[in-house]
């Protein structure tokens, strides 16, 4: 990681704040939306079901999720986080090519996210799987590459192993959902997808957040300078 400057440590303490709102997230979706639905099963039912509009079957089970509307507004609301996060934190870094497709593989993830709370799965299902294979594997990739450049900037090698490892379980668990395994299991292998990139990201905007913010705090007030010499 870079020396922050006064504006790159504004922005990554505004960045990194809008990742860790992620959060938001797993707490509407888990704690808000399941326990209203049909069914709370969590190894069966699939994320894409909390946000349909009306109960249909789903893997021979019929299945409704009457708070669906807080399900895609936080797709939606994460999915701009995502992104703007991105737009931000890229100051992070210097100026490169993996730079450059990193973060730009993690905002394209942040648009899959928002296309998929605009678009419920009963309504437009291609649309809908379509907008979560761009999130669940660009979100993938782009956790592997900013881990693999936090882990070769020397600055936190073991947070940025830890994100390659993430990456990599949610890529193998988005190509396993992709195949389509048992219906019954399908739910445990789209969270395996969802979750520790998620988890990860969040921990990453708690690390950019804080590490700009102490920087902010250390560095001198602007216009300051050596005292003069008497």
């Amino acid at each position: 990681m870079r020396e922050f400057t006064g504006t790159a440590s504004r922005r990554l303490v505004a960045g990194g704040l809008l990742w860790v709102s992620l959060v938001q997230m797993l707490v509407v979706n888990n704690f808000v939306v399941l326990p209203h639905a049909s069914s709370q099963d969590l190894e069966a039912v699939i994320i894409s079901a909390l946000g349909i509009t009306r109960c249909r079957d789903i893997a021979g089970i019929r299945f409704c999720s009457p708070w669906h509307e807080a399900a895609d507004i936080a797709w939606i609301v994460g999915g701009v986080c995502v992104f703007l996060g991105a737009v931000l934190n890229v100051a992070a870094f210097p100026p490169g090519r993996l730079r450059k497709w990193t973060f730009a593989v993690l905002a394209v993830s942040g648009l899959g996210l928002v296309s998929s709370g605009f678009n419920p799965y009963n309504l437009r299902p291609l649309a809908h799987l379509l907008s979560a294979g761009v999130c669940f594997t660009g979100g993938a990739v782009g956790v592997v590459l900013l881990g693999h450049m936090l882990r070769r900037a020397g600055h936190h090698p073991y947070w940025g192993m830890t994100g390659i490892v993430c990456g990599a379980v949610s890529l193998v668990a988005a190509l396993v959902t992709a195949i389509r395994p048992d219906p019954r299991t399908q739910g445990v292998f789209e969270r395996t997808s969802a979750w520790p990139s998620i988890l990860w990201i969040i921990g990453t905007g708690v690390l950019f957040a804080w590490t700009a913010w102490r920087a902010r705090r250390s560095s001198p007030p602007l216009g300051s300078g050596p005292p003069e010499s008497a």
